[in-house]
């Protein structure tokens, strides 16, 4: 099968940019998601914190955009922490290419509630009621009634 010159340079250039992405370990060529796991995967702080100035010397635009919108990050977070806690159904896009022809499927997929993520959202959002170390006084109850009528009154 013989590609015409237009497809052969796109393959080229398809082929080209992959290769770039593969890196070695530089920020710069990867996407967020990359550095973020390569952040979570690596377990010497020094190293973590190191990588985060690489990657807002290289990348200021992602940088300054969430210092300026630390609420609408803190709310994704949060958004995430709930939908992990309570479980939910995503959908998934499955692009495939068979004989020339692009075929997309859609697959929905329950994720369970996360136990763990349920109970920091809880401890976090109700600590008087949720917190391995209550803050709150007990309540006792008034029994000087049912002991007068146990021992009699004096």
């Amino acid at each position: 099968m013989s590609l015409n010159p237009v497809a052969k340079e796109s393959l080229q250039d398809l082929a080209d940019a992959l290769e770039q992405r593969k890196g070695d370990g530089d920020t710069g060529s990867q996407t967020i998601a990359d550095f973020v796991n390569q952040l979570l995967a690596e377990p010497d702080r020094k190293k973590r914190k190191q990588m985060m100035k690489e990657f807002s010397a290289r990348r200021a635009d992602v940088a300054r955009f969430i210092r300026d919108n630390e609420e609408i990050i803190n709310a994704e977070a949060e958004m995430a922490l709930v939908a992990a806690a309570v479980g939910t159904t995503v959908t998934e896009k499955e692009i495939s290419y068979k004989g020339g022809r692009r075929t997309v499927s859609t697959k929905r997929k329950h994720i369970p509630p996360n136990v763990g993520a349920l109970n920091l959202y809880l401890k976090n959002k109700m600590p008087d009621k949720y917190s391995d170390k209550p803050q709150t006084e007990p309540e006792f109850e008034d029994v000087s009634e049912t002991e007068e009528d146990i021992y009699g009154g004096e």
